[in-house]
């Protein structure tokens, strides 16, 4: 599967009415790297939550896997109880049926102790709970084991049901899943719940996605390398942490990726593509993802390196805000060519990319949408052009409230938000009370 749009050097900056919708970039990003993505089998075990479904699965039995009773009680035929309800009823008491014994069958006009799970037996469709007998418990012989001095187990029983209706407190065969049934769909998550479903339904392993090695590298001059700004006194004049590495590799591990480099590089378009390389190759990465020179500026480093030879890059200007502008291609290995997701400088940009482009060309599951009113002291404004995407938080009345401004650089925001508020294209005020899709992310204050 390939991108519907190839990736040529000589693209540029599409401005004004040449930008593209987000969901067309990202279905270009998903097909960009739809090659990489492949399926690994795990055992259902604590290894296997949090995984995602890399195919469908189907029940192998039916569950329950035969009729069951409900309560501790009485297997008895509806047919040999009183027509009405709440009328005692003596009858003959045959074996225990205990969970895991075989159900056999029930005489008729007999009653047989049966425990909470075990198999009906044939002949019965009724469960009378222990509690509606004349003793209100079983008797201590019944299910005592060998060699309990419990007394002689009573030869009959009388029972004075609430309802006297077939089926009462038995679980009927398939109540739950069918052979066959569709049990786990492609892209869903293993939660505890799944893997217990899939287990009870006779799989003992599932197919996932296997995670994609990612080399994340932090472009600009003036980010300082790992850990050298911490062993002198201070950031030289200029230069900044590299906030964008940790917040990336962060975000792509939580969509399922494993991140196997990262690092910083100058605005160096050469030294940018040979570090690639040698990473790539040392680590046989999956997907690159790189933050800064993607811009207009002149020292857009990822621009610079898609100029030469081994790269072919398109940069779409994108309708969104913050992250508007973007870069897609691959960078070119003897053998093969590397995804490569290129995504702006600035903190909340590189963020929100990687939550919305990068997240589901990885196949993670998507986040959950609502559509909630907005909270607002006065009116904000966006721009028409764009579809904003303002960082937010779901407060306990059930309306949304905007964090911070709209500005890219504002990554504490983005840290006290649990949602994004997306304000459409074409808006051009925002009011209290509008109703906003508002995408729920990890995270705020707690």
């Amino acid at each position: 599967m390939t991108a519907r749009r190839p990736y040529a050097k000589e693209a540029t900056t599409m401005t004004g009415a040449q930008r593209i919708p987000l969901a067309e970039h990202v279905a270009d990003a998903v097909a960009l790297l739809a090659a990489s993505r492949r399926g690994e089998v795990v055992a259902l075990d604590g290894q296997a939550v949090g995984r995602v479904a890399a195919g469908q699965q189907r029940a192998l039995v039916d569950v329950p896997g035969h009729d069951n009773s409900q309560m501790d009680g009485y297997a008895v035929a509806s047919a040999d109880l009183p027509s009405a309800a709440g009328v005692p009823v003596t009858l003959p008491l045959g074996g225990t049926i205990a969970a895991g014994d075989g159900p056999g069958r029930l005489a008729s006009g007999t009653a047989r102790p049966i425990m909470t799970g075990a198999a009906i037996p044939e002949g019965a469709d009724h469960v009378v709970p222990v509690e509606e007998s004349g003793a209100g418990s079983f008797h201590p012989a019944i299910g005592a084991g060998t060699g309990a001095d419990t007394g002689a187990a009573p030869d009959t029983v009388t029972l004075t049901p609430q309802s006297t209706a077939a089926g009462r407190f038995v679980r009927a065969r398939g109540s739950d899943t069918h052979h066959g049934d569709t049990i786990l769909r492609s892209g869903q998550v293993l939660t505890p719940a799944r893997i217990a479903h899939l287990a009870a339904c006779g799989l003992s392993d599932v197919e996932v996605e296997a995670p994609l090695r990612v080399i994340v590298l932090s472009t600009g001059s003036e980010v300082a390398a790992d850990g050298a700004e911490r062993e002198g006194a201070g950031l030289p004049d200029g230069a900044v942490y590299d906030a964008n590495g940790p917040g990336l590799a962060a975000a792509l591990t939580a969509a399922g990726a494993e991140v196997v480099h990262r690092g910083a590089v100058p605005d160096d378009a050469t030294a940018l593509v040979t570090r690639l390389r040698a990473q790539v190759a040392e680590h046989d990465a999956d997907l690159i993802v790189t933050s800064g020179g993607v811009s207009a500026g002149a020292f857009e480093v990822v621009r610079h390196a898609a100029a030469g030879d081994g790269v072919t890059m398109a940069f779409p200007s994108v309708a969104m805000q913050p992250g508007g502008p973007q870069g897609i291609g691959t960078l070119h290995l003897p053998d093969r060519r590397v995804p490569w997701l290129a995504f702006p400088g600035n903190p909340v940009s590189a963020l929100l990319s990687c939550e919305l482009i990068a997240r589901p060309a990885l196949g993670a599951p998507p986040r959950r949408r609502l559509h909630l009113p907005v909270q607002l002291e006065g009116e904000e404004s966006s721009p028409p052009q764009l579809a904003q995407y303002r960082r937010a938080r779901v407060l306990p009345s059930g309306r949304v409230r905007l964090v911070a401004g709209a500005s890219s650089h504002l990554i504490g925001g983005l840290a006290a938000a649990d949602a994004l508020a997306i304000i459409p294209v074409g808006t051009e005020v925002v009011r209290d009370g509008d109703i906003l899709e508002t995408l729920l992310i990890p995270g705020g204050e707690r």
